[in-house]
């Protein structure tokens, strides 16, 4: 379109093709022993139990670090007082994010807060939303967006950023994150479970191990809301 001409604008719509760099560096290791003598005093697999344990502790490490990277490297809501509606609270944050252009459809959630999502959702009449609360006790979509309850969002979480970083995050005060989902780029290089013979002793390893890389590639797409303990 030519200036002056009625049409399309496209003065403010060009988008630049770049790189994201991110190093794969936080590795995740968890290796049982499975004696010999133990695994035949029992009637059940000990090397498929054992190899579950470890699959189940490297993925509550690996999606910890997750959140531990949201919460990083993305951005402080404007509000940080208590909340005392929370479906309000919600559409305040979301309201952030649509003004920057933005657009949010997951929000992970503390499980305290959590708990006051599934209040404030059950308490409105909507049949279908109220008897899936009920039956459920999961939160599922509402305002538009995916309700998770992440119990590992909590306490103190370390992760390597995409730079090589150590970086230990806080998590005290969030109480959610909201976020559209392809603003975390998390990217797997390898991964591995397996059972193997052990030549140290008599019976076998499991082991599972996973190689990781985060970051957030556009924070105005990641919103912290937080409760300043002040």
């Amino acid at each position: 379109v030519s200036p002056g001409t009625p049409g399309r604008d496209f003065t403010d719509t060009a988008v630049a093709d770049t790189l994201i760099p991110i190093q794969l560096n936080n590795n995740f290791q968890r290796s049982y022993k499975i004696y010999g003598v133990q695994a035949a005093a029992v009637d059940f697999a000990v090397g498929e139990e054992a190899l579950a344990t470890a699959t189940q502790e490297i993925r509550q490490g690996w999606m910890q670090s997750g959140l531990g990277c949201l919460v990083q490297e993305g951005t402080a809501a404007t509000l940080d007082t208590a909340i005392t509606d929370v479906k309000e609270d919600i559409i305040a944050t979301r309201t952030e994010i649509v003004t920057g252009k933005g657009r949010a459809n997951v929000v992970m959630c503390t499980p305290e807060f959590y708990g006051k999502v599934l209040l404030a959702g059950g308490a409105e009449f909507t049949p279908t939303m109220n008897d899936r609360i009920a039956s459920t006790g999961n939160v599922g979509q509402w305002l538009g967006m995916t309700f998770v309850e992440a119990n590992g969002l909590t306490g103190s979480i370390t992760y390597y950023d995409s730079s090589g970083t150590l970086k230990t995050v806080d998590t005290s005060e969030v109480q959610y994150i909201m976020y559209y989902h392809e603003a975390l780029s998390v990217i797997n290089n390898f991964e591995v479970a397996r059972i193997i013979d052990s030549e140290r002793f008599a019976g076998s390893l499991a082991q599972v191990e996973m190689n990781t890389g985060y970051k957030v590639t556009n924070a105005d797409l990641v919103f912290v809301r937080k409760v300043d303990a002040a």
